[in-house]
């Protein structure tokens, strides 16, 4: 049972209790990291697949799959090629996990209050409310990531070997501040990922313990669910993930050349989809598919499982916080 406060408010039971955006932001953030460390081989081959057309090897497999990309680069620089730019991803995946979960659950919570002040019957979001709280907060999320992801991309694809301040220097040398921000553009549309996949892996949850008459879902369940999510957002996004990569990987080796000859080579996100579908025609934009979905489909995967058991901790740690603040307001506690 409950206690009442002087002011007439009660305490949640734990089962009602809402872990507060900053705990959805670091159980994100501690899960993006995990996951990223696991699957930062696959990561890297697939940027590399993304930008594949731009090579000139005389190699007889010009054009390997997954595995044989993970091969080469292990080839060619061995276990540290496999994790190169892995101190810079790391960031931007911190960055961007911490962001974008602590505001889209600020911006769901805020959402809820003001279908339940309008008088809706429920205060469960629908479905545009969903895509675009979460388009909303992928937004905000990647405003702040977009330079230390871009600089990530150059380290992953770059044939130099260069630390991450001299790729800083080299992008501010090229289009000064707003080389930073290359590709946004195509990132705005890019959004909808997450959005998407965070709307598809709560319908198949609801979906599964409604029909099952269950309360939670297994470890695995949550693994099989948001990697199955992530994947049909993948699908629907992937030739502008490509396009993306490519506007930012694709200037890695610009140094020494003029801003004229840089800003020839580089086209905008227009004209380099153009480009693309005149060289390899409209299927040009899905090259790297199958290992971006590869990539997504554990990395999502494991992210869930992982956030989602670090939450479940949090709760508990932020439950107490919760009792002992409230019984200091009944006086309990002096």
């Amino acid at each position: 049972m409950s206690s009442a406060t002087k002011d007439g408010d009660a305490i949640l039971p734990f089962e009602q209790y809402k872990l507060p955006p900053v705990g959805h932001a670091i159980s994100g953030a501690v899960a993006s990291i995990l996951s990223n460390l696991i699957i930062y081989p696959i990561d890297i081959a697939t940027t590399r697949l993304q930008l594949e057309q731009k090579s000139t090897s005389k190699d007889s497999d010009d054009k390997p799959g997954l595995l044989g990309m993970i091969q080469r680069i292990y080839k060619q620089g061995g276990v540290q090629g496999l994790y190169r730019g892995l101190g810079a991803d790391s960031i931007a995946t911190l960055l961007s996990s911490f962001i974008y979960f602590y505001c889209y659950t600020a911006l769901r919570n805020l959402q809820e209050k003001m279908n339940k002040s309008m008088g809706k019957s429920s205060v469960a979001l629908n479905v545009y409310q969903e895509l675009f709280l979460g388009a909303e907060a992928a937004l905000i999320s990647r405003f702040f990531t977009s330079p230390v992801s871009n600089i990530t991309t150059r380290l992953q694809t770059g044939k130099k070997q260069q630390s991450f301040m001299e790729i800083a220097k080299d992008i501010y040398d090229e289009k000064s501040i707003t080389g930073f921000w290359t590709g946004y553009r195509a990132s705005i549309v890019l959004v909808s990922n997450p959005s998407i996949t965070y709307f598809v892996f709560e319908k198949l949850k609801a979906f599964y313990l409604r029909t099952n008459n269950k309360t939670a879902l297994t470890s695995l369940q949550t693994f099989l669910f948001s990697a199955l999510a992530k994947s049909v957002a993948t699908m629907i996004t992937y030739p502008f993930i490509f396009l993306r990569a490519n506007m930012v990987g694709g200037s890695a080796d610009t140094k020494g050349k003029s801003k004229m000859e840089d800003q020839q080579q580089r086209p905008g996100l227009v004209a380099l989809l153009k480009q693309v579908i005149e060289k390899e025609g409209p299927t040009g934009v899905y090259k790297g598919m199958k290992a971006q979905i590869t990539k997504g489909f554990f990395n999502s995967g494991i992210l869930f499982m992982i956030k989602d058991y670090v939450a479940t901790y949090l709760a508990v740690v932020f439950y107490a916080s919760y009792k002992l603040k409230m019984a200091r307001r009944t006086g309990a506690i002096q």
